[in-house]
């Protein structure tokens, strides 16, 4: 593409400050060089299509001053794109070589700006991040807002994020200022904090991704991760691919051991419940987790690409499972001890609808939720349930199933999640913009405490299934066009994912539209 540098050239330097914008600044031996000016008045963090936009726009300079860098910039590792990046220099060198004017690059307190509150800042040891720590080397700031209702895609992310800011030597921080699901410290416990602060919100930049200090957000995943995205046209055994896939599953699962430990207000139920599986393999019994997802996410396998995996296809894979685990020599009259083995035996399932737990191919196996700590509920359950001014959850017991009222009276999830049904939580407006495609990026009315309340709670059952399931003995059996169903495989481990474990791990994609694991695909 060829773009006109003249359009990203000022001169003028005190009109550089007002831009959300890269630039072309005059730099040493008369050679171009460029940077982003992002004003004090943008605040932090800036929206998701704003950070898209300069990543694209960033591009559009780099193929200009050296095309050659750019010609599969997205499917160059982050070590090449850092190098690709000609002309670039960060925002503290342009001030220090008099090409960014010096509002550009004051510090939070000489601005009066307070937004680097909104960062979590205090880690799991108590610590809390002090004014007068040094501002860091290097860092990456992942931002926890995303224009996608679902959380798995964030999840992964955020993982990814955090295996390469450690790669890079990068100190990690999360931003959850506008995490549609509220506070990141009430699903988790706070992330492992460094010992030095960020720099001025100016100073932080999504693009390129050489800068000193880089913002993730799920809008600027391909420029951040380039060759760990997968490429649908590609040969998914091919070295490069394999390659590809290690990578990317070292960082997510680096995030993983890091950061998926729940919050107090769930881990002492996910214990109890894990001591009640474990009970299952103390009598001979295995337990298998199946994830089945519907919704608005379809498989990538042809034939089901406008509707879903069936049932059967889960039901037979674990059944298949538990034979070869307990009868391999696969002989037609089952001993007495491998029969009881069987009835011993669990079949985890989790699924986004309600109605997947009453399918006959399920109901003739063993089968139990992964959790019932909370539901999600269907029209006969909120039919059931109890009047709108009790509080579900204020009073019940734990061990018993809660089933929340989160949207209008007699609309259940029946069908799976949606993105209109969450937006509609406690807001049907804004719900129905979202159906409609006319949802705001960012809306200027912030989510009352009841729509975060009905939030949260999605996303704690969310989380819970996830923990739940990745600790079943024989393994998960999901569908990999999910993103819950490659959380699933970097919970397990690279050995379950990659088809070599043994014994009685493992992972199993059956959405034969794409050929094992993957983190992120090429256009999604």
């Amino acid at each position: 593409m060829s773009v006109n540098l003249n359009q990203y050239n000022y001169g003028d330097q005190e009109s550089t400050a007002g831009q959300l914008t890269p630039v072309v600044v005059a730099g040493t031996r008369k050679k171009p060089k460029w940077t982003v000016s992002i004003p004090q008045s943008a605040g932090f963090p800036l929206r998701p299509s704003q950070y898209a936009e300069i990543c694209a726009q960033s591009e559009s300079i780099i193929q200009q001053l050296d095309p050659p860098a750019v010609h599969n910039h997205l499917h160059m590792s982050p070590s090449q794109s850092r190098r690709t990046a000609a002309g670039f220099i960060d925002v503290q060198e342009a001030h220090d070589q008099g090409l960014l004017p010096t509002a550009a690059v004051r510090s939070n307190s000489e601005n009066g700006d307070t937004r680097q509150n909104q960062v979590v800042e205090e880690n799991q040891d108590g610590r809390k991040s002090r004014q007068n720590d040094a501002i860091c080397e290097k860092s990456l700031i992942f931002t926890m807002e995303s224009a996608d209702a679902g959380m798995g895609k964030t999840l992964l992310g955020l993982w990814m994020a955090y295996g390469l800011a450690r790669e890079e030597g990068r100190a990690f921080f999360i931003d959850d200022s506008n995490w549609a699901y509220g506070k990141y410290d009430t699903f988790f416990r706070p992330p492992p904090l460094p010992s030095c602060r960020l720099p001025p919100a100016t100073q932080r930049l999504p693009c390129p991704h050489r800068t000193r200090h880089l913002v993730v957000s799920t809008s600027t995943y391909q420029w951040v991760f380039g060759d760990l995205i997968g490429i649908r046209s590609h040969e998914h055994h091919s070295h490069k691919e394999l390659t590809r896939k290690r990578h990317a599953f070292s960082l997510a699962r680096a995030g993983h051991d890091a950061l998926f430990h729940l919050s107090d207000a769930d881990a002492d139920y996910l214990s109890t419940r894990l001591e009640e599986l474990d009970s299952v393999h103390s009598k001979g019994g295995l337990t298998i987790s199946l994830h089945v997802r519907r919704g608005d996410r379809h498989p990538w396998e042809a034939q089901y690409l406008d509707s879903y995996i069936p049932p059967s296809i889960y039901s037979n894979t674990a059944q298949s499972i538990l034979l070869d685990h307990f009868n391999p020599s696969n002989t037609t009259v089952l001993p007495q001890e491998v029969s009881s083995q069987l009835s011993a035996s669990k079949i985890l399932i989790a699924s986004d609808d309600p109605e997947i737990y009453s399918t006959p191919e399920f109901t003739c196996m063993n089968t139990e939720r992964a959790q019932s700590h909370i539901l999600l509920a269907s029209k006969a359950n909120l039919d059931a349930a109890l009047p709108d001014s009790v509080n579900p959850l204020s009073s019940h017991d734990p061990r018993e199933p809660a089933f929340t009222k989160f949207v209008e009276p007699n609309v259940g999830w029946e069908g799976g999640f949606f993105a209109s049904i969450f937006w509609g939580l406690g807001n049907a407006a804004e719900g129905r913009a979202a159906a409609r495609g006319l949802r705001e990026e960012r809306p200027e009315t912030k989510p009352s405490e009841e729509t975060l309340k009905l939030r949260e709670y999605v996303g704690r059952a969310y989380l819970l299934d996830l923990k739940v399931l990745g600790a079943a003995k024989g393994g998960v059996i999901c569908g990999v066009s999910s993103f819950g169903c490659r959380v699933l495989g970097v919970v397990r481990g690279w050995k379950d994912v990659n088809g070599d474990g043994s014994g009685e791990a493992g992972w199993r994609n059956v959405d034969r539209g794409w050929d094992g694991w993957v983190g992120f695909v090429d256009g999604e």
